[in-house]
């Protein structure tokens, strides 16, 4: 068929025609992060934007920089000029005109010039299933929660699943274990895999890439690792980049047992209670029987202990019967064996009336220092004095 030289061809079309073409909006901004060109859709999703007036900084069409706004410590397109590629899309909450309160936004950094271009989409403000704050605005931030089951937190999504079962989660709670040091290969290989020889350097590496690639799932290939370093051989946790409960467990728990050295009954209490919220079970719980955790989880274990003796005779001297029983039944599930532990308790339920389950708990203490240890206890129920609450 001979082409009609009246129709118009591909080569005819105004590239702006294009653009105006698309569903999503497009927006250049140039150095200055000023908006140098936009299309149609863009000019509908941002009203503020005058194709034939002075330009617009993107500041002033995104609000982005509100408090609690996802650029409040940066600028997007900024971190766009910047990068090697096209950041994650990232939804922007915007001053509600024209039905749309938010957009999620592309940015990518152009070749020429410093600019950016920016892909926008319609969004709404009131959806919560994706957070708009990816560790890429603040910089990249782990939580690890080790005291009980391990769970692990980014700033997009949880991290979890079966691997924190197997090889590389146990690599990754070993050096939560050492947290406060770099570990060599040659520790974690015998830790892990004891006699195995040259083998168990080869497993290091190898886990170690796993436990990283879990973490950091977009990490490009060569890049460094913002959550685990390596350091002459060895390997530590960035204590920069990752949190871990321990740590805030332990801090709250050191504040509240110096405070209650002093005369602010209060504030040690509100402290000690801050730190046993965090207590939600031994170190690495679902390890139970791995050797390498045994030093630091009896240690936290006796700071969980220490904080709430000295939490319940915070509350016992203020006859606080509530509040002291609930310590000292913690207690005595931390302390099994402790005589002057429950001791307390049986004066505090005596006190609240609670003779019955006085008596039951009794019996089962007892019960189980005869089976342990052959032993009886050195009290019993009726050389207790009640603690009486204080109206």
């Amino acid at each position: 068929m001979t082409p009609d030289p009246h129709q118009p061809t591909t080569a005819d079309i105004d590239p702006a025609d294009v653009l105006d073409g698309l569903p999503y909006g497009i927006v250049v901004l140039d150095s200055e992060r000023c908006v140098r060109n936009a299309n149609a859709s863009a000019v509908k999703l941002l009203w503020d934007i005058d194709r034939g007036g002075p330009p617009a900084h993107c500041h002033e069409l995104f609000a982005c920089q509100a408090p609690d706004g996802p650029c409040e410590q940066g600028c997007l397109a900024e971190r766009a000029g910047l990068s090697a590629g096209p950041l994650p899309e990232i939804r922007i909450d915007t001053p509600s005109r024209g039905g749309t309160s938010a957009l999620w936004v592309t940015a990518a950094g152009l070749p020429l010039g410093g600019g950016v271009v920016l892909h926008l989409r319609p969004g709404d403000a009131r959806d919560r299933r994706r957070r708009s704050d990816p560790h890429w605005l603040n910089g990249p931030e782990l939580r690890i929660s080790a005291l009980g089951r391990t769970w692990i937190d980014c700033r997009e999504t949880p991290i979890g699943g079966e691997w924190l079962g197997q090889r590389p989660g146990q690599l990754l709670k070993y050096l939560v274990c050492e947290r406060n040091r770099v570990v060599h290969a040659e520790e974690i290989a015998e830790a892990l895999w004891p006699g195995g020889g040259r083998q168990s350097l080869n497993n290091v590496r190898h886990f170690m890439h796993a436990v990283r690639q879990k973490l950091e799932p977009q990490r490009q290939r060569g890049a460094k690792s913002s959550f685990i370093v390596t350091v002459q051989g060895g390997y530590a946790l960035d204590r920069r980049n990752v949190r871990i409960d321990a740590d805030e467990f332990e801090t709250a728990a050191r504040d509240g047992l110096v405070i209650a050295n002093g005369a602010d009954d209060d504030l040690a209490l509100e402290r000690l209670e801050q730190a046993m919220q965090l207590y939600r079970g031994d170190l690495v719980s679902d390890e139970p029987y791995a050797e390498w955790a045994y030093a630091e989880r009896d240690r936290l274990h006796s700071v969980a202990a220490h904080t709430l003796r000295t939490m319940s005779g915070l509350l016992e001297k203020r006859r606080d019967l509530p509040r002291a029983s609930a310590a000292l039944e913690r207690l005595t599930e931390l302390e099994p064996f402790d005589a002057e532990a429950h001791r307390s308790l049986f004066a505090v339920w005596l006190g609240q009336g609670r003779r019955s389950e006085s008596v039951r708990r009794y019996g089962a203490y007892k019960a189980r220092l005869a089976r342990e240890f052959g032993e009886t206890p050195s009290f019993g129920l009726s050389d207790i004095e009640p603690l009486e609450s204080r109206d």
